[in-house]
């Protein structure tokens, strides 16, 4: 009934803005990477929170979730934090057929080491083709796990190795959940007013996120009551 669609809208917005008193914004620059993906800087502002970073100056390094959508780089958007991918790319959607798709903690164990740069085989150091051939890996692996790609590297290669670091923290209990690691979702609006969605990144939290992450119920929910028309 879109009475009540309306009212719930109303509710969520309230609550929001109870919680969130200024819209947090991120603005987004590419770095290093060659398959549309990679690293990603990330410039905050009035995020409300501490985020870990490798070092870069007043911001941090994250990477995509989302393979079928976009960042224009230099760009400014406002940002939620949540648990899951608004829309959720390709595909992992959970429940099917909703609009989001939960972080894997697979995903977000390796964003964690490679943020508080304990990925092993991640070449931090080298300036150039080394991290380049890091960050593509890893992406990549990042992308097969959110349901984004097939499967795309060989056995031995340093993709293979970030998978099977991975797929053993999370196996043997070294690693549970998402522990402090949470999503950026990203929005911009168009000209009618219409919210328009922009690429997910990642982002690692100091200390753990609590109650922050109410503030990114609402993206997806008043997202997905636009689609169905009922605004």
């Amino acid at each position: 009934m879109k009475t009540s669609h309306v009212l719930t809208s109303v509710v969520l917005t309230t609550m929001l803005a109870s919680l969130c008193l200024a819209t947090p914004t991120v603005t987004l620059y590419d770095s290093y990477g060659t398959i549309g993906g990679g690293e990603v800087i990330a410039k905050p502002s009035d995020l409300g929170l501490t985020a870990i970073s490798l070092g870069e100056a007043d911001g941090f390094e994250t990477f995509c979730i989302e393979k079928n959508e976009y960042f224009r780089p230099g760009s400014t958007y406002y940002v939620q934090i949540s648990e899951a991918a608004c829309r959720g790319g390709y595909g992992g959607q959970d429940p099917p057929g909703s609009n989001q798709d939960p972080l894997d903690p697979m995903t977000a164990y390796l964003y964690h080491q490679f943020v508080t740069r304990s990925l092993t085989g991640y070449d931090y150091d080298d300036v150039g083709l080394g991290r380049v051939a890091s960050a593509d890996a890893l992406q990549h692996v990042i992308w097969y796990l959110e349901d984004e790609e097939s499967m795309s590297w060989t056995d031995g290669s340093l993709a293979d190795q970030f998978y099977t670091d991975a797929e053993q923290a999370v196996n043997s209990g070294a690693w549970a959940g998402i522990g402090n690691v949470r999503v950026m979702n990203l929005y911009g609006y168009d000209w009618y007013g219409q919210i328009r969605f922009r690429q997910d990144q990642l982002i690692a939290i100091v200390p753990a996120p609590g109650a922050i992450l109410l503030c990114g119920l609402g993206v997806c929910i008043v997202g997905l009551l636009r689609r169905k028309n009922t605004l």
